[in-house]
């Protein structure tokens, strides 16, 4: 009996073990992680940071924006095919039993996307992508969640669209 026992535990452990490397290695889609679907989205606003320094060694803070897209306007389309490009992994922080209360880099890189798919606060998803692939989500009022990016170059290529498109 003893023996049955120590062989049912060691398989219920076995697939938690299982099944907590496959929910962290299952890829979750753009429309997954803003918990919308692409289609429904009606506007949308991107503001990349770089901090840095000048050649005197003093910091400098560049931010660049695009406001109040919406789903006509082409800078709209190009970022959701840019947000697209890339899955994404939720973190095991997401597994706490307690609240998050904190997320952050330790770079000066980042870019926020803020969307909206109706008219309430309810009906909106805040993205902050992290130079070390952090994604951190929140909807409304109901929290947050990390991941972690699928493709290591979006945080870079949502930089150099605010850049090139944005304004200063």
């Amino acid at each position: 009996m003893k023996k049955r026992l120590m062989i049912a535990v060691a398989i219920v452990l076995a697939l938690a073990v299982c099944f907590l490397i496959t929910w962290r290695l299952w890829p979750h889609s753009f429309s997954s992680v803003i918990s919308a679907d692409e289609n429904t989205i009606t506007s949308m606003s991107c503001v990349s940071v770089v901090s840095s320094l000048n050649e005197d060694g003093e910091t400098i803070i560049s931010t660049y924006e695009l406001q109040s897209l919406e789903s006509s306007d082409v800078d709209f389309s190009d970022l959701i095919d840019i947000l697209k490009s890339s899955e994404y992994r939720q973190g095991f922080e997401n597994l706490l039993p307690w609240e998050i209360t904190s997320a952050a880099s330790d770079s000066g890189r980042s870019a926020q996307v803020y969307i909206a798919w109706g008219d309430n606060e309810s009906d909106t998803c805040y993205l902050v992508f992290h130079e070390n692939g952090m994604v951190v989500a929140s909807w409304g009022t109901n929290g947050f969640k990390i991941y972690h990016a699928t493709d290591d170059g979006i945080l870079e290529r949502l930089l150099d669209y605010a850049q090139k498109n944005g304004r200063a």
